[in-house]
């Protein structure tokens, strides 16, 4: 019975979820079926229960038919019914967190039931309402159109037939509501394909993009517009600061205007942005980056629902240690610990703890906090690796640097998830790498004038090598 969904589902609901959801049940509107009431009364008191007997199902059918025969299928049937109302349930509270779509569906009621003057007075109302809005994303934009549909329509075929002005705003928005989320999900499927040896196929975008550049003039004023199509040329173009330039204005200008995922998906890939740059090699971003996640952390927009990604714990981590601001990034390492959700949180802090130490120069701790490092993801074998590779280098220790680069290397080119983008930048890096070890190792046998030939020579080919990561790494220890 443990393994039940309905057990399972009402187990994920918070403390607060719980008791609105006891209330949902409970209420005659919604289920007039006592036997229903009963069981969720029953799970809700034995959620914490540690003897798993006392949810088993003959148990169960017990207290729900006391003195009946067991009878699978009507204990199934009751089962059943509290499955159905715990989906309505949620359907209930995304209304209560959406109120737009709320007053939408009571309009579109309303058209149904042919109440046109309910219709047309929430429909004005809500007009109104939605003309003040700053930010029009793709919630906006379709529920305009739908609005617009149903008065529209309404208007034709019971008002002035030959009245067009709402059907004329039903297809712009409809237009909108188009642009503004094939922009968004491009945004999202660009970064993913950088990020992931994946493909998409986009379809009418490259369509779509013509078009905006012919008739920016009309949605240049639209701020959803102008926030996904300023994202999309940042990730198409990285090379022209232009696009991340607009898009720290509209967080300076624009970001309390819009909805809280239009902020998310500006903040989140501005310092995304930030991070590509940095991984090119351009360090004059790693400041600029620290303020843009110091600001996201006191602003909340760091956090999604009150999680920390364990990415994003690492970024904040790494950055706070390059510049060494030390105090601040061990205070950050223990208080947002637990916002990372619980089967990553431990090796999110072991791999970013091992990196603090490392930067600390305490390299002995780097390597022992480093064997607790689990390689659940591809990106924890890459970092880790390379961070091993630093700390063996710190401590001079040229056998184990020259395997591990070969079996990096190895790893690196062999792994099917790596995109030929990323293995270009990792071999490029690995290569140098190799040379400056071999260049250190054999600095005894060079005249200092003639090392530091050597390593300016390498430092200008890591310099003018354009896919190599972690550039700044290389350079910093050519100059040293």
């Amino acid at each position: 019975m443990q393994q039940s969904r309905i057990v399972k589902f009402v187990k994920e609901l918070s403390q607060r979820e719980r008791e609105r959801f006891y209330q949902f049940v409970h209420s005659p509107y919604f289920n007039q079926h006592e036997k229903t009431s009963q069981l969720l009364d029953i799970l809700l008191s034995r959620l914490n229960a540690t003897d798993e007997e006392e949810l088993e199902r003959e148990l169960l059918h017990g207290q729900l038919f006391p003195g009946q025969p067991y009878d699978e299928q009507k204990l199934h049937n009751v089962m059943s019914y509290l499955k159905k109302l715990y989906n309505r349930f949620l359907a209930f509270e995304y209304l209560e967190r959406h109120p737009l779509e709320e007053q939408v569906l009571t309009l579109e009621s309303a058209y149904e039931g042919a109440r046109f003057e309910l219709l047309a007075n929430r429909a004005k109302q809500l007009d109104k309402t939605l003309a003040q809005k700053a930010f029009s994303d793709g919630e906006y934009q379709y529920a305009r159109y739908r609005i617009n549909y149903l008065m529209g329509y309404y208007g034709s075929e019971f008002v002035d037939r030959s009245e067009s002005g709402a059907l004329q705003s039903m297809s712009d928005h409809l237009d909108r509501y188009f642009i503004v989320e094939k922009l968004r999900n491009s945004c999202h499927l660009t970064a993913n394909m950088m990020l992931l040896n994946s493909h998409y196929e986009l379809g009418l975008l490259e369509d779509l993009l013509l078009y905006l550049q012919s008739n920016w003039e009309r949605f240049r004023d639209d701020l959803g517009i102008r926030l996904y199509y300023t994202i999309l040329m940042s990730l198409r173009e990285e090379h022209e600061p232009r696009h991340y330039q607009e898009m720290k204005i509209m967080l300076a200008e624009h970001l309390t205007d819009m909805t809280q995922q239009g902020g998310s998906d500006l903040y989140t890939f501005a310092y995304n942005y930030c991070i590509r740059r940095i991984n090119q090699g351009d360090s004059s971003y790693q400041t600029e980056l620290f303020d843009l996640y110091r600001k996201g952390l006191s602003g909340g927009l760091l956090l999604k629902n009150g999680i920390l990604s364990e990415w994003d714990y690492k970024n904040v981590a790494t950055l706070g240690c390059s510049l060494k601001e030390y105090e601040w990034t061990e205070d950050f390492l223990h208080t947002y610990k637990d916002y990372i959700p619980a089967h990553q949180r431990e090796n999110a802090y072991s791999y970013n703890l091992a990196n603090y130490y490392y930067h600390k120069k305490l390299y002995d701790k780097t390597l022992q906090t480093l064997l607790h490092v689990q390689f659940t993801d591809i990106k924890y074998h890459l970092n880790s690796n390379f961070l091993l590779l630093r700390t063996y280098y710190a401590l001079h220790d040229t056998e184990a640097l020259l395997s591990l680069i070969e079996t990096f290397r190895i790893y690196v080119i062999r792994n099917q998830r790596i995109t030929t983008e990323q293995k270009r930048s990792y071999t490029n890096f690995l290569r140098f790498a190799k040379k400056l070890v071999q260049l250190r190792h054999h600095a005894s046998t060079y005249s200092k004038k003639a090392l530091r030939e050597k390593l300016d020579e390498l430092a200008a080919k890591v310099e003018n090598t354009e896919n190599v990561i972690n550039k700044y790494w290389l350079l910093e220890e050519c100059k040293g």
